[in-house]
């Protein structure tokens, strides 16, 4: 992020008394306009009245929620406990560093959880092994917020199981300071013959998710993202031989991290949120690292509410989804963790230095080019697998 504040401790809101907030960095930075603060303040009153009230819960009382690490600002947990009428205390918040442990606990059954954040791909997976409960859309109102783009995804059409949570891009890092040209295209590092991966030999990194670079070398073969031919898929391993011969690795997100924070590392094929996640966590690298979507284009991923088929407290789980989408809290909890929320609404109350980040927030015409990755059958699966393998033992 622009200012160099540690994402974790990005935004402090601390909960005063019956839930007053302190803004570390001053109200009108995180607000903006008048009108967005007396907004704030209006939510703030009515959270306070609800509480005097005293009213009786509709839901069960509790909640347990399970999310990325560092994925929400916690804070929000006082404000949600208030607004419904129960303890801090009755919400159970975790979190996870890999997305397989809530699969395994849903695959397990009685998971104890109301609440997952999955990614796209995991929430497709989990529809399919009938691991999820249906969501209820008449009590989630918040949702007529929810931008057209983000309803009725490829992995969840007409958004039966989900709601997308955060969103991001995967595009490409590399050090401004060692490839002053950047990368704009994914000729640069598909096509030996224009010379980037020779210049750059054993110093650019793919990612190892096999789809997200499968994908990418289909766009730049100017072939369906949905074309599974064998054809293509010939094209597709022998573009993948020639390339492998000048990276340094297929490679996840803590080695082309420590590589572009330390310049082992000049190029990275990534996720636009590890590279926010770098600039937060390391300043010094801000101005070093630099990240984008080429012009053919790059995978929109999301992140997204699912409530499990065991959920023992439903009713709470679409509440807490509710609040979460209301536009203001949007914009707290996007301001704090420092990704894109799919509710434009939430915009006039987001800092401008977060929505100008243009690797937060892409720009219209880089939106345009994005795609959700594809859900593949078990054919297409079987071949994918197989011509990973190949190219990975070539």
């Amino acid at each position: 992020m622009s200012n160099g504040v540690n994402r974790r401790g990005f935004l402090k809101i601390a909960i005063t008394g019956a839930v007053g907030i302190a803004l570390g960095y001053g109200a009108g930075w995180l607000l903006g306009s008048s009108a967005n603060q007396a907004k704030i303040m209006e939510l703030m009153r009515e959270i306070e009245e609800l509480k005097s009230l005293k009213i009786k819960p509709t839901h069960e009382g509790r909640i347990n929620v399970y999310n990325w690490s560092y994925y929400i600002n916690e804070a929000l947990l006082d404000v949600f406990a208030g607004k419904i009428g129960i303890s801090r205390g009755e919400i159970t918040y975790d979190v996870f560093e890999d997305p397989a442990e809530p699969l395994a606990k849903l695959e397990a059954g009685r998971s104890g959880y109301d609440l997952v954040i999955l990614p796209d791909y995991c929430t497709y997976y989990a529809i399919r092994r009938n691991l999820l409960r249906e969501i209820d859309l008449s009590l989630i109102p918040n949702f007529k917020f929810v931008d057209e783009e983000f309803r009725n995804p490829p992995f969840d059409p007409g958004n039966r199981y989900s709601i997308t949570y955060m969103w991001g891009t995967t595009g490409f890092a590399w050090r401004n300071d060692l490839v002053p040209e950047g990368v704009t295209s994914l000729r640069q590092i598909f096509d030996p013959n224009v010379g980037f991966l020779e210049k750059y030999r054993r110093k650019i990194t793919m990612l190892e998710e096999a789809l997200e670079v499968v994908v990418s070398c289909k766009v730049f073969l100017g072939r369906s993202i949905d074309d599974w031919s064998d054809k293509t898929l010939e094209e597709v391993k022998e573009v993948l031989k020639r390339q492998k011969q000048y990276i340094a690795a297929y490679a996840g997100t803590s080695v082309y991290y420590e590589g572009l924070s330390s310049g082992a590392i000049y190029v990275a094929h990534s996720y636009n949120g590890d590279i926010i996640r770098l600039w937060s966590d390391r300043p010094e690298t801000r101005d070093k690292v630099r990240y984008g979507v080429p012009e053919e284009g790059g995978t929109k991923w999301t992140d997204n509410f699912c409530i499990p088929k065991d959920s023992q407290h439903p009713v709470a789980a679409h509440e807490f989804i509710n609040f979460l989408l209301d536009p203001v809290v949007e914009a707290v909890n996007s301001t704090y963790i420092g990704y894109a929320n799919p509710v434009s609404a939430s915009k006039p109350f987001i800092p401008e230095h977060i929505l100008n980040e243009p690797a937060i927030y892409p720009p219209s015409e880089v939106m345009g080019r994005l795609w959700f990755l594809p859900m593949l059958k078990e054919e297409e699966k079987r071949k994918l697998d197989s011509l990973w393998e190949e190219v990975k033992i070539s």
